[in-house]
């Protein structure tokens, strides 16, 4: 068996990005961002980003984006006008058929994870969905997003053995392990399906895929 998709806390906090990633089109600002790749496939592209300051609107035409921001300051700006603030420990999902923009002020550091919308679509615009990090941080469990693009929530796992569905992970906090991969802070692992075992009370962020996307 091949080892699960893994990356550990101190290098998704801290560690390089070596990835150069295009942010055209651009109004302002650097025109490349950074990340590594943690996982790469059908269920989906897992990766930690980073972007120094800048404007950049975008289109979400052909998969959605979930991302726990890691560090700094921006605003989400959705086709309506509706706004959200981005800061450490805050969770934005941007659906497939999502349009806006990113003011990013200071250095922008996520965990993201890309994947394709499984239908029935939903019609026109998509709104993006919130959660600061009050939230993220406060009384739980929070589902953040559950539409075509999968499920996106944060929630806390007690000591025991848990049944996990294909998803990507992000340790908030807590201790575990899965397959023999042992789970700590900041840790970011994808899942195909498997048992968690924990054995300090976790927090997780996490991202369901849609059962039927390999039926297509």
């Amino acid at each position: 068996m091949s080892p699960l998709p893994y990356l550990d806390g101190e290098h998704v906090r801290r560690g390089e990005l070596p990835v150069e990633i295009s942010m055209e089109p651009i109004v302002s600002g650097v025109p490349f961002a950074y990340e590594i790749v943690v996982s790469d496939d059908a269920d989906g592209f897992f990766a930690v980003w980073a972007c120094d300051a800048g404007v950049y609107p975008r289109v979400k035409d052909k998969r959605g984006s979930f991302m726990y921001i890691l560090e700094g300051d921006a605003t989400i700006t959705d086709q309506d006008g509706t706004q959200h603030l981005l800061t450490a420990d805050s969770v934005i999902v941007l659906p497939y058929g999502w349009t806006g923009q990113w003011d990013i002020r200071e250095t922008i550091r996520k965990v993201y994870v890309h994947t394709t919308p499984v239908p029935p679509f939903r019609d026109g615009v998509q709104p993006s969905a919130f959660l600061g990090a009050e939230g993220v941080l406060g009384s739980l469990p929070e589902v953040v997003f559950d539409g075509p693009d999968g499920q996106c929530l944060v929630r806390d796992v007690p000591i025991g053995d848990h049944t996990l569905s294909k998803s990507f992970l992000f340790v908030m906090s807590g201790a575990g392990s899965i397959d023999g991969r042992a789970l700590g802070e900041g840790d970011v692992l994808a899942v195909p399906t498997g048992v968690l075992t924990v054995t300090a009370p976790m927090r997780l962020f996490e991202v369901i895929i849609k059962e039927n996307r390999h039926d297509r």
